[in-house]
């Protein structure tokens, strides 16, 4: 597992783009730019992936979910669609107490914001 990059922005983009949900990536980077220190980064993680997963749902693309998470958690993306679903929240949950950090959520989503306008 790895920590967000700043190549990590640009594949979000992608897949917030092809999951036809900027719109809601844009409120959560408001939220958590509001929010500044006080952002919950697990909370806001969660709610970013439950819209990423119910756009591409609708959509049939969610290839582009096991890429980026296979970046970051420096796995194939097949073995990311392969994963048992608690498996997925374990290592999801894991991944995001352990390599994501207030500041790095802060800044991924104000390049997100300042990218979407």
């Amino acid at each position: 597992m790895r920590r967000l990059k700043t190549s990590d922005v640009f594949a979000f983009l992608r897949i917030a783009s092809e999951a036809h949900i900027r719109d809601e990536v844009k409120h959560l980077a408001g939220v958590v730019q509001a929010q500044g220190e006080k952002a919950d980064a697990q909370a806001v993680g969660y709610d970013l992936i439950l819209s990423v997963l119910e756009g591409l749902s609708a959509k049939g693309a969610e290839r582009g979910v096991y890429e980026f998470l296979g970046g970051v958690w420096e796995m194939t993306p097949q073995a990311v669609a392969d994963l048992e679903l608690v498996a997925f929240r374990d290592k999801f949950k894991y991944w995001a107490e352990n390599y994501v950090d207030r500041d790095e959520v802060r800044a991924f989503f104000g390049a997100l914001s300042r990218l979407m306008k």
